[in-house]
């Protein structure tokens, strides 16, 4: 789970738990715009996003000052738990859902579930601990697994600085670059992708041990070429990056195991009429590779020159044509010596582009909360 996580969290509760979180909460609907709240508001309340981003702007706004907070992020609390008046705007960047916490219901909550208000106790040291680590540094340093890539990149377009964002793995290998000039990503390539390719693929988990750097001194065998070149707001870029992070999570979720191979069921490669157009030279490349040899999605995801959304995507478009079916290896006789066994064809169920939405609507909403978008809560126990 990612440290701060709520959704993660709650899969450590007991179902009584999960009630008394549905008891003493209440979903709440912004539209894309919409305030939450304003600087001289009353701090009554904290709210958890249940799905959407919310852009926090603090009072006066200096240059590059904004947050977006996403899926799983607490916001408001601090307020709350002082009862001071908001010194921030809470702005809907998209569609929002949160979840919402009275301060009046905290003893209740406390006597209830006492390892929420250690959650979020330890959810406002993470952010002040990152604070004082990222804040004035000349370089930033350290570990994925105490920081995200979204804190690190808003503290890059915040300070508006100008260098170079390494990425490495566990070996020291680097795996990708991004240059920043005055907090405004200009190129960037990430494994084998390059551009905003490689600027979507940064935002998808997992990260395991990784590291990253951030200097103002280039790599020296870094460059830059046209091919990865990203144009764009540092703002869009990373709401474009979270929405897409999102919508790869929910749609592997609705997908079979992708380190099952994949084989193409039909001769000739025809795109489906009802398919995003924009899908259509992708879902050519990967036909063309399946060809010569089955391969599942996550082999496929280091062959493309495309994010591992849109590989997802244009592959459930194939599914839902029936282009393609999962084969299964059927294992020869266990002695030494034994050839491999042969592969045999599955029929996949192709999901649907609703598949997300039809999963959460069967899942029971938990006592006490309203049912509108109470399934994320329990979701995470079922998913």
């Amino acid at each position: 789970m990612l440290p701060g996580d709520f959704f993660g969290f709650c899969t450590s509760l007991q179902k009584a738990e999960l009630m008394a979180i549905g008891k003493f909460s209440c979903v709440k609907h912004y539209a894309e715009g919409e305030l939450v709240y304003s600087p001289g508001d009353e701090s009554n309340e904290f709210f958890i996003i249940n799905r959407g981003l919310v852009e926090i702007t603090p009072e006066p706004a200096p240059p590059g000052s904004s947050i977006v907070f996403c899926r799983g992020d607490i916001f408001g609390e601090t307020g709350a738990f002082t009862r001071m008046q908001r010194d921030q705007t809470a702005r809907a960047c998209a569609l929002l859902s949160v979840q919402c916490f009275a301060a009046k219901d905290f003893p209740e909550l406390l006597r209830s579930v006492p390892s929420f208000v250690l959650f979020l106790c330890e959810n406002m040291a993470r952010r002040l601990f990152q604070a004082r680590a990222t804040e004035g540094a000349c370089e930033l340093v350290g570990s994925l697994i105490n920081f995200d890539i979204i804190t690190i990149y808003q503290t890059i377009v915040r300070s508006m600085r100008t260098g170079a964002l390494l990425i490495k793995d566990e070996r020291g290998e680097t795996l990708g670059e991004f240059y920043f000039e005055n907090g405004t990503p200009r190129w960037g390539r990430f494994q084998h992708l390059l551009g905003k390719e490689a600027f979507w693929q940064l935002f998808i988990p997992p990260h395991n041990a990784w590291t990253f750097s951030f200097s103002r001194e280039l790599p020296l065998n870094a460059e830059w070429t046209e091919e990865k070149s990203i144009t764009g707001s540092a703002d869009q870029m990373l709401i474009e990056a979270i929405q897409m992070r999102d919508e790869f999570e929910s749609l592997r979720k609705s997908m079979r195991d992708d380190n099952v191979p994949l084989v193409r069921k039909e001769l000739n490669f025809v795109w489906p009429a009802g398919e995003p157009e924009v899908l259509r030279p992708l879902a050519e490349e990967i036909w063309q590779i399946v060809y010569s040899k089955p391969m599942s999605l996550v082999d496929l995801c280091a062959r493309c020159n495309a994010c591992a959304l849109k590989i997802y995507q244009a592959v459930a478009g194939m599914l839902r044509a029936d282009l393609f079916a999962s084969a299964t290896v059927e294992k020869a006789d266990d002695f030494p010596g034994a050839k491999s066994g042969k592969l045999s064809i599955e029929e996949c169920e192709p999901p649907s582009p609703g598949a997300s939405v039809t999963t959460a609507q069967k899942i029971r909403p938990i006592a006490g909360a309203q049912p509108a978008d109470q399934y994320q809560l329990e979701s995470t126990l079922t998913s």
